[in-house]
């Protein structure tokens, strides 16, 4: 279901410190910034440069600053990288049995039209205007 798991919030937050700076941040300064756990944040920020939303370099002067796709992304696909599951609704999911399957009327629309009109809006709003 759409919730925002602690990897993709940690994510915002993480993207929230670099958003003012070109230079590379370290993940010491992201930890000391954040007060998140150094491993977990490692981890979030390894994935969100392996998938260009972050620059990385190594070495003393290294780091994470924004990557250059970040200005074009959208929320969707910042939402891609960590979320498995975007949909609206647990009977979305093939493997979940709901109990009252055999009397909803409402399954069929918000599986069609509900959740198309908030995805497709997901891919409407860039990244950036999250920190606007």
């Amino acid at each position: 279901m759409l919730k925002l798991s602690k990897k993709s919030d940690y994510g915002l937050l993480v993207i929230s410190k670099l958003l003012h700076t070109d230079d590379f941040v370290s993940l010491s300064k992201l930890v000391e910034h954040t007060n998140l756990p150094l491993r977990f944040l490692a981890r979030i920020s390894a994935v969100l440069a392996n998938n260009g939303i972050l620059m990385s370099r190594e070495g003393r002067v290294g780091g994470y600053k924004l990557g250059k796709r970040f200005p074009l992304l959208s929320v969707y696909d910042f939402l891609s990288v960590f979320e498995n599951n975007l949909n609206m609704t647990g009977c979305q999911d093939k493997s979940n049995k709901c109990a009252f399957e055999h009397i909803c009327k409402h399954k069929d629309a918000v599986k069609c039209k509900l959740q198309k009109v908030i995805l497709d809006d997901l891919k409407k709003v860039k990244l950036t205007e999250l920190f606007a």
